[in-house]
């Protein structure tokens, strides 16, 4: 059974947060009050995961975070409140060595975080599975290895299309391998986050601020050129449309969920598969689930490269497993050889 610490100032959370856990059978082994006591009944109880406030009295989440990647490493999940405080603290979180988040619904007393209860359930046991054991941690790869982009020459293939994938544990790859593409390519860059609606806008302003690529979150009826990237937003499908003059056009969908997640990488995937003319790769990184392989089962029909993450660097070894055991893929490499394969499989084709 898997074992959690709850970490929260506010006692309806801690009880709310509790009986949904306990009643997805998972054992809750103790809850703190503040960010002092969440760092000492994770040393005392070794749980398999924990669940962490960002605002917290004593210390705040991104100090407990900080303090238990440094002395006892367990897979922790941010939940906080929707501002746009907390979303940027949380992304520092996942910095510090969190390895998901979700977003409490409507304020800590709010009975709406019923609606959530399988949600966090299956969060929480994904994040408990997640691998922390000499996970780097502190400032952000981008940083601590300093990756450069890649560089290419003038004869890079024309028309080239990325789509990228990923979940649980995805949102510092991402950032890793985009700010390791090569500007002077020219991509075309679609990316697929499972993330809250709110947290998306923040992501894509993060990406934009951190990589050579103008990202931004992704608007209904957007076109996408070259050296561009947008984000699918948070609760829509983002599908391509269209696909002439080195300009993509994309367009936001609520439609049924696929995986019960929305935005889905199989519809970004395959929407893409079935409008792109130029060259085109699809990646699969880190998450829970198999999202993401049909998508690029319909790539590579398509004539496109595959690529997934491997296991030794995926936080969450679901989707990336689930996409090289059903799809002939091109590529399964580490997070941080991944842009270099994707340059590679471009690379690959005639201008």
């Amino acid at each position: 059974m898997v074992r959690a610490v709850i970490a929260d100032d506010s006692a309806v959370m801690r009880e709310t947060l509790g009986k949904i856990l306990e009643d997805g059978g998972i054992d809750v082994v103790a809850r703190a009050k503040d960010g002092t006591e969440a760092v000492e009944f994770i040393e005392r109880h070794d749980p398999d995961v924990a669940t962490i406030d960002i605002q917290m009295p004593g210390l705040t989440g991104h100090e407990v975070i900080e303090r238990v990647m440094a002395e006892h490493p367990i897979p922790m999940l941010v939940i906080s409140s929707q501002t746009t405080r907390n979303a940027d603290a949380t992304f520092d979180a996942l910095e510090a060595g969190a390895v998901d988040f979700l977003a409490k619904p409507s304020g800590d007393g709010s009975v709406n975080i019923w609606s959530q209860q399988e949600t966090i359930v299956d969060r929480v046991r994904a994040v408990a599975q997640a691998d922390v054991a000499g996970m780097e941690t502190g400032r952000p790869d981008r940083e601590r290895s300093d990756p450069q982009p890649i560089a290419v020459n003038a004869e890079f293939p024309c028309d080239p299309t990325l789509v990228i994938g990923a979940s649980t544990g995805g949102p510092r790859v991402v950032e890793r391998v985009l700010s390791e593409l090569p500007p002077r390519a020219g991509l075309r860059v679609l990316v697929v986050q499972h993330m809250a609606d709110h947290y998306t806008e923040r992501f894509a302003k993060r990406l934009n601020d951190r990589t050579a690529y103008d990202f931004r979150e992704a608007r209904d009826g957007d076109t996408v050129g070259p050296g561009e990237g947008v984000l699918a937003k948070g609760g829509s499908h983002l599908r391509v449309t269209d696909a002439t003059g080195g300009t993509l056009s994309v367009s936001h969908g609520d439609g049924p969920k696929r995986h019960n997640v929305r935005p889905a990488i199989d519809v970004t995937m395959e929407t893409a598969a079935e409008t792109v003319t130029g060259n085109l790769a699809g990646v699969v990184l880190t998450g829970m689930g198999a999202d993401g392989a049909a998508g690029l089962a319909a790539i590579t029909d398509a004539g496109g490269k595959a690529i997934v993450q491997d296991e030794d660097t995926s936080r969450v070894y679901g989707m990336p497993k689930v996409a090289a055991e059903r799809v002939d893929v091109d590529m399964v490499l580490p997070k941080d050889r991944i842009a270099e394969g994707i340059t590679n499989a471009f690379r690959g084709w005639s201008a």
